[in-house]
């Protein structure tokens, strides 16, 4: 009797191992970024992964850390900010599922010079520097796509501060929109819908702009018809008139 119930425990544990080793697997095998990779250099780089999960608030990464590990979001959602004193910070980018995020890791060793933290439940897979670096002297694909995630994140950030001299807080707003919809948008009947609850000083922080300036922008927004607001859920309901917006 004691034999059958350890040998029951014991087929429950190995199905619960493959079932998690396969998930493991076609998250990977998944991944835009990694899919010029050969499936033996693939699976090389899933072994080395290792699999972390972190509560809401809990810090990934923080300013002035060893860069010694790159991350997939196999999970949640992960904010990176660049940190201005002890009370203040500017946040750059959300990131969720399939996001590669820590790249600088893979290209340079200087220590981190943003803070990474999870805003909600998150998990990662956190894969050494070197066997990431390995991966892409492997793969030219992978590492001019590496590049590019690099070279598309410093576009974002340029035209961000740029905004932030010529833009009006409604552009800045309007354009920050437009971004977590890439992200973050799912289509609905009514338009597209932000799935990233953002409170108003969260984005104010985003846009160089005070709470109460956001407040009054998307009360105006919600008046022109332009988005909806539920709860902390902004759904755009007039692209072209946001685009239009954005680039006054």
């Amino acid at each position: 009797m004691a034999q059958s119930i350890y040998r029951l425990s014991s087929d429950r544990d190995t199905a619960r191992s493959t079932s998690a080793e396969r998930k493991r697997g076609r998250f990977f095998a998944s991944s835009e970024l990694l899919a010029s990779l050969s499936e033996q250099a693939l699976g090389e780089l899933e072994r080395s992964a290792r699999e972390l999960s972190f509560r809401r608030k809990e810090v990934v990464w923080d300013l002035g850390d060893g860069a010694d590990r790159v991350f997939f979001v196999r999970s949640g959602v992960c904010k990176v900010a660049k940190p201005m004193d002890e009370s203040r910070e500017i946040t750059l980018q959300f990131f969720t599922r399939g996001a590669l995020i820590g790249e600088y890791a893979a290209l340079f060793d200087a220590p981190r010079d943003t803070r990474c933290e999870a805003y909600e439940d998150s998990s990662l897979f956190a894969i050494p520097r070197e066997d990431f670096r390995r991966a892409m002297g492997r793969s030219a694909a992978l590492a001019l796509d590496v590049a590019r995630v690099v070279g598309e994140r410093r576009r974002r950030l340029e035209n961000r501060l740029k905004n932030l001299i010529f833009r009006t807080a409604h552009s800045r707003l309007a354009g920050l929109f437009l971004d977590l919809a890439e992200d973050f948008g799912v289509r609905d009947s009514r338009g597209v819908i932000i799935n990233l609850k953002l409170t108003h000083r969260e984005m104010a922080a985003l846009i160089g702009a005070t709470r109460e300036t956001v407040s009054f922008a998307i009360l105006d927004l919600r008046k022109e018809g332009l988005i909806l607001t539920e709860g902390r859920r902004v759904i755009l309901l007039d692209a072209e008139r946001l685009v239009a917006l954005r680039d006054q």
